[in-house]
Formats: structure tokens, C-alpha cells, sequence
């Protein structure tokens, strides 16, 4: 026994483990980037949430057994600001968000970093949270949900309509019913870059393309032909996604 002990609080050990823990910002950053370009479909929302809040439990469990180790220390540091971005592109997921800014937050203040660090690193983090919390609802309030597509995927409807050769698909974004000049917007978008999970289903909303919108009460008539040839109220529709990407480039060369 006082061998097994020896070989867990070994110091390289220990820090062999740390390594793992590089694996959280990489965890984080991969749940930001799906909340900022992807719609998500839970196939079994309990199994998903369990899964969620597991992998966060583990990561934070070798982060605290290793958390004098400077790969830990690191790591606790920069997880506070992933996780902000976790809440800020995917606001009102509470699911989402809660358990690593927990995490981050716990290891945050019980990691060996020094007391300086954890005060200058703390009150910076609480400023951004804070702060970044009151903007993102003040523009909200002005601008409606802010998100990095030009959609609003509240709105969005699942009821797909796929090309026959299931290359892209036809979504539906539709007014509240208490719009009183409702209509529905229809969007192109390509199943290529969708990426199936885990109980989990993420639909690539990026960069989708805007066919028409219409009347909700007398909506367009939208419908595939052949392959993936689109026809818009009987008429052939052509689309290019390469010119949004190349459109999108220019801009932000510009």
C-alpha cells in the first residue's frame, strides 16, 4: 500500500498526469466552437447532460489531483476565459454552461497558482464576467438574440427538407406567432460540414444561404428536383455557396 501511495504523489507521476489535463481547454474551445456555428439536436437529452457534466467531473478531478503542477496551473487559467465564451455563445443553455465555468472556476482558486495571481487573474475574470454578461443582455434587448450567423436559430424549424441526394437541406425560420406580419424565411444550408455526436446531432448553420422569404399564411413554394436542383414557386433556383465564402473573405480582408 505505502508503494501505491508513493507512486501517486510521485512528483513525475503527477505531472505525467497534468498533461491530461490539457485535454480541458481543448474540450472547452470544441463546446464554444458548436455553440457559435452549429445548431444542436439532442438525440436523448438526458444521456447527453449526464455525458456533459461527466467529462467535466473527470477533467476537474485530475486537475485537482494535479493541480500544483505548472501544466495544471496553466490550464486553470485560460479555462475561466473558454468558459465564458461557452456562456456567452450559447446564453441561456444553462446545461451548457454551467458546468465548466464551475469547473473552471473551482480550479481556478484551488490550483497552486500564487495568491497574487488568483487576486489580479480573479478580478479580471469577475470584471469580464460581469461586464460581458450586462452588454450581452443590453444588446439583446435592442437587437434581439446576438449570434455570429445571420440567423436567429430560435426561430429556426426542424422540419427539414432534404436534397435527394441529401447534400443540403432546405430549413425553415419562422415569426413568432405574435408577429403580426409573420412570414418564413428559407435557408439553404450543406450537410458536409455536420457533425454527428454522441447523442448529439450539430447541423452546420454557418454561412447559409437565403432563398425567399414569404408570407407564413402563403408560404413560397420550395421543392427539390433531381439531384439537388432547387425550384422556387416553380421556377429553377441557382446557388453558389463558394461566392458566400469568397464574399465573407473580402469583407474580412476589408
Amino acid at each position: 500500500m505505502e508503494k501505491v501511495i508513493n507512486f501517486l504523489t510521485n512528483r513525475w507521476f503527477k505531472l505525467g498526469v497534468s498533461v491530461l489535463s490539457l485535454g480541458y481547454p481543448v474540450f472547452l474551445g470544441f463546446v464554444a466552437w458548436l455553440m457559435m456555428g452549429y445548431y444542436l439536436e439532442p438525440t436523448h437529452q438526458g444521456a447527453l447532460v449526464t455525458t456533459y457534466i461527466f467529462i467535466n467531473i473527470i477533467f476537474f478531478g485530475l486537475m485537482l489531483f494535479t493541480r500544483k503542477q505548472i501544466i495544471t496551473r496553466i490550464v486553470a487559467m485560460v479555462s475561466p476565459f473558454i468558459a465564458f465564451a461557452i456562456l456567452l455563445f450559447g446564453f441561456g443553455n444553462w446545461f451548457a454552461a454551467i458546468p465548466p465555468i464551475v469547473a473552471s472556476v473551482l480550479i481556478f482558486f484551488l490550483s497552486g497558482m500564487g495568491e497574487t495571481t488568483k487576486i489580479v487573474l480573479g478580478t479580471i475574470y469577475l470584471i469580464m464576467y460581469v461586464v460581458g454578461i450586462l452588454v450581452y443582455l443590453t444588446f439583446k434587448m435592442l437587437f434581439g438574440n446576438i449570434t455570429l450567423m445571420d440567423v436567429d436559430l430560435s426561430r429556426r424549424s426542424t422540419s427539414y427538407r432534404y436534397s435527394p441526394d441529401k447534400q443540403y437541406r432546405i430549413v425553415l425560420y419562422v415569426d413568432p406567432e405574435n408577429d403580426a406580419s409573420r412570414s418564413v424565411s428559407f435557408y439553404l444550408e450543406q450537410t458536409d460540414g455536420d457533425i454527428s455526436l454522441p447523442f448529439l446531432e450539430c447541423r452546420n448553420a454557418m454561412n447559409g444561404l437565403h432563398i425567399i422569404t414569404s408570407d407564413y399564411n402563403k408560404p413560397a413554394d420550395v421543392t427539390w428536383k433531381d439531384k439537388h436542383t432547387l425550384y422556387v414557386d416553380g421556377r429553377k433556383r441557382e446557388f453558389n455557396f463558394d461566392a458566400v465564402t469568397e464574399d465573407t473573405a473580402a469583407e474580412e480582408d476589408y
